[in-house]
């Protein structure tokens, strides 16, 4: 490919992974993906010539630029939201990882796979002023590292993610994938998986238990739900689009988010304005707080399958 720098792994003839600049690329069979450094976003996830992430024309790849990515899977930490946990109310909304260039470290061809890993520490957050603000209710600069490795099989994609707490005597911290998945038509989307979950619609402030067992996005959604151990599979349907999520135990929270019309206006990174019709946020996550002791590793996993 014209313009593609050559990463050097190679099963028989076969070149599975390539750089280009901000972005790479790495295949299994029919599946491919790519990881933009900013951020460490995965920004594409193909089978069978079908793309499953939404990304918005205007979003910015660049890892000189300080714009997160709109769209894809984003990685949030340490923070979610206006947060009522003490130790990250002086940090923005989504928090800055997503912010930052990571390091790609390496990739391997494996017999059933192919693995992108990529890391980011404390060292790279020096000139980051969220990060700052992070550290001011500790008292010290916090010294901590995270992995991402992305593994690619035919028919999923699964995202192991690693924290180490080198400093802090316990590290407190809430974690989102928040993944914009890309779908033929939004009206026409079931999500599965979520009955009996007790869920906030943010956008009402209350609080409720779904009893249906399939959720339809008609409308701008916000929900946050907690998940119980009968809702560990979660299923976007519609037509020949078909997507399992499944995620580790400590991953029991998930937003459902579509900004609609309305909130898709507001937005000058999300383009063009229409395609919130062809989108959906599925996002698991750790929302309530965890923490992580001095010297310690935190991890989680992630898959999304094509069925």
């Amino acid at each position: 490919m014209p313009g593609f720098k050559a990463w050097p792994v190679i099963v028989g003839s076969v070149m599975s992974v390539e750089v280009q600049g901000d972005l790479i690329r790495f295949s299994y069979g029919d599946a491919h993906a790519c990881v933009a450094k900013k951020g460490c976003t995965l920004v594409s996830f193909v089978v069978n010539g079908d793309e499953y992430m939404y990304l918005s024309e205007a979003a910015d790849l660049s890892s000189k630029s300080t714009t997160p990515v709109r769209g894809g899977m984003p990685l949030i930490f340490p923070a979610f939201g206006k947060s009522y946990l003490e130790s990250l109310k002086t940090v923005q909304q989504h928090g800055f990882v997503r912010n930052l260039a990571w390091d790609f470290v390496i990739a391997e061809v494996l017999t059933e796979c192919t693995v992108a890993r990529f890391r980011l520490s404390h060292r790279q957050c020096e000139d980051e002023q969220q990060y700052h603000n992070w550290c001011q209710f500790y008292g010290q600069p916090i010294k901590f590292a995270l992995t991402m490795d992305f593994s690619l099989f035919s028919d999923r994609i699964t995202v192991n993610t690693s924290l180490v707490n080198e400093n802090v005597s316990e590290l407190e911290f809430q974690f989102l994938y928040h993944t914009y998945f890309r779908v033929p038509c939004v009206r026409d989307m079931y999500i599965t998986g979520l009955r009996g979950a007790k869920y906030l619609d943010r956008l009402q402030t209350r609080y409720r238990l779904d009893p249906s067992p399939m959720l339809k996005v008609e409308e701008q959604t916000d929900k946050l739900y907690k998940l119980g151990e009968n809702n560990r599979e979660v299923d976007i349907l519609s037509g020949n689009y078909n997507v399992r999520l499944t995620a580790s135990e400590n991953l029991s929270d998930l937003v459902v988010w579509n900004p609609w019309k309305e909130g898709a206006a507001k937005m000058k990174d999300f383009e063009p304005k229409s395609s919130y019709r062809n989108m959906c946020c599925v996002e698991f996550g750790a929302i309530e707080g965890t923490t992580v002791a001095r010297g310690g590793r935190w991890q989680c996993q992630h898959t999304i399958t094509i069925i």
